[in-house]
């Protein structure tokens, strides 16, 4: 039997089993999907009632926030809650995709600064209850590029969750740069994402894409979110830099095409 009868005859336990998978973490994330709006309804009507109370009490603070800022920031949790939801049901889509038929995707032009702004507000509790500095630094009149918006968004939420996790210092800080390439790289973009953190040795450096391996604790860490961003940013067409000293931090660099050579911009 050649290799290809063989992983046929694999495939179909395999579907099976993140067919299973996939139903139930939707199944799960469904009870987010369906509360969400109803909170926010709720909000809708109780907002008004503390707009009222604050406006007698300019002092009013809550959770170490100006009333101002709480308002703004509990909106902004609502939103995230609801854009984190549908990301989890599209990335079980095309989990059972990839699955199948092998990734796909739904490439289009894209502007970055949107897949950005998406991609940080999923990270944005962890990073700030994680980091002290975050900062984002982007490059004006940046053109549109020729890519899968969701795939992106998850490398990047995948590096900056990574970034995130290895912050280990009192002053710990996060970058994320987004400018155009020179020289070599004049025809592409460069996501930078770098970090003061624990950083890597050069044994964990030559593994940080292997499946399933992971310098976290058991229950803290798959081993899976790097192998997963490597074999998006392979399947955008785009390469992955990682440089990093141990004990000093890590820059994760994604550098892909401002244009694909087969598409045509309408």
């Amino acid at each position: 039997m050649n290799k290809k009868a063989v992983q046929r005859k694999k495939l179909p336990p395999l579907v099976l089993l993140v067919s299973t998978i996939a139903h139930e973490i939707k199944n799960l994330n469904n009870c987010v999907t369906f509360n969400t709006p109803i909170l926010r309804e709720y909000l809708k009507k109780l907002i008004p009632i503390i707009d009222d109370y604050a406006g007698n009490h300019q002092d009013l603070e809550l959770f170490g926030m100006t009333y101002p800022e709480f308002r703004n920031d509990i909106y902004n949790l609502v939103n995230n809650l609801e854009h984190a939801s549908s990301r989890i049901n599209d990335i079980m889509s095309d989990l059972m995709e990839f699955v199948k038929n092998g990734y796909m995707g739904e490439r289009g032009w894209v502007d970055l600064n949107q897949v950005i702004e998406k991609g940080i507000a999923v990270c944005q509790s962890q990073i700030r209850k994680r980091v002290k500095s975050f900062d984002v630094n982007i490059s004006e009149n940046l053109p549109q590029i020729y890519t899968d918006p969701k795939a992106l968004e998850q490398i990047l939420v995948n590096i900056l969750i990574n970034a995130v996790h290895a912050s280990d210092k009192r002053n710990s800080w996060v970058k994320l740069s987004i400018k155009k390439g020179k020289g070599i790289w004049r025809d592409h973009l460069i996501i930078e994402v770098s970090d003061n953190g624990c950083g890597m040795n050069i044994a964990t450096h030559k593994k940080i894409f292997d499946p399933f391996f992971t310098t976290k604790a058991p229950r803290e860490g798959t081993g899976l979110g790097m192998f997963v961003t490597k074999s998006l940013v392979e399947v955008l067409g785009a390469c992955i830099e990682v440089e990093s000293d141990a004990g000093k931090g890590s820059t994760f660099r994604i550098i892909l095409r401002k244009e694909n050579p087969g598409s045509r911009k309408d």
